[in-house]
């Protein structure tokens, strides 16, 4: 099966600069290419010199299967066959490889960390769901950043009733356990609507946080990002960026 995705290369990298990767995963009916318009990640590639890599799921009806259903592709394959292709044709930083994504895209990043953990550093889900994502037993550990809006109907954040399937708490709570985290996590509002978790003491020096935007809807927050940090405002594309860009990939552990 003949599968696609754009590779964004910064403008102005240096000749055999090391450069990190940042996959970048569309939601339900969407493509890599709508995926770069939408998040506007390439503006921030270009600024800070990192590959933005936007996967395409299998048409016509695209939609990745984070789940496992064995009658559908194997996604996660094909992301680490992405990444090693990626690997061996340009210039790329093995410690420093990522993914997010938004709605079904955000799913398939939570996947992603739990069954890559040797090759990613850390994931991004944006207004993903969980509540089908398999069982999580990560190789080693994995930093987290988790962003969700309280009013999203699609993937609510407290989860679907009776039990409460995909909360995000819930969600955040089982990374927070699985990296070994060991201090109640530092609160601060990003703005008056919108709040930050912080939890800095994991195991082999990951980290997890998790925004909360009280009211925010099923989207991806401030898209499309442009070239130049928000003075004001939650940009979900920027937060995603300076969240990965402190992490490398655990060693020792």
């Amino acid at each position: 099966m003949r599968r696609v995705a754009i590779v964004h290369v910064p403008a102005g990298a240096p000749v055999g600069a090391r450069l990190p990767i940042v996959l970048v995963l569309h939601g339900a009916g969407g493509s890599g290419r709508s995926m770069e318009r939408y998040t506007g990640m390439s503006a921030v590639a270009d600024r800070e010199r990192f590959m933005a890599i936007y996967p395409s799921a299998v048409p016509p009806h695209p939609f990745w299967n984070y789940y496992g259903d064995p009658g559908r592709p194997k996604d996660v394959a094909f992301v680490a066959d992405l990444i090693h292709h990626v690997e061996r044709t340009r210039c790329v930083d093995p410690e420093r490889i990522f993914a997010t994504g938004v709605s079904n895209g955000g799913g398939m990043s939570a996947r992603l960390g739990c069954m890559l953990s040797t090759r990613i550093a850390g994931i991004a889900p944006v207004a993903g769901g969980y509540g089908r994502v398999p069982r999580c037993r990560p190789s080693r550990p994995v930093s987290v950043l988790e962003i969700h809006g309280t009013a999203d109907r699609s993937a609510p954040y407290r989860g679907r009733p009776p039990d409460h399937e995909g909360s995000v708490p819930r969600y955040v709570r089982g990374w927070v356990e699985r990296d070994g985290c060991v201090d109640r996590p530092v609160r601060r509002m990003l703005d008056r609507r919108t709040a930050r978790l912080d939890w800095l003491r994991c195991t082999g020096g990951v980290r997890v946080a998790r925004v909360r935007v009280t009211g925010g809807p099923h989207e991806w927050p401030g898209a499309p990002a442009t070239g130049t940090p928000p003075r004001a405002g939650l940009s979900a594309s920027w937060a995603v960026w300076r969240f990965f860009a402190r992490l490398r990939r655990p060693h020792g552990v």
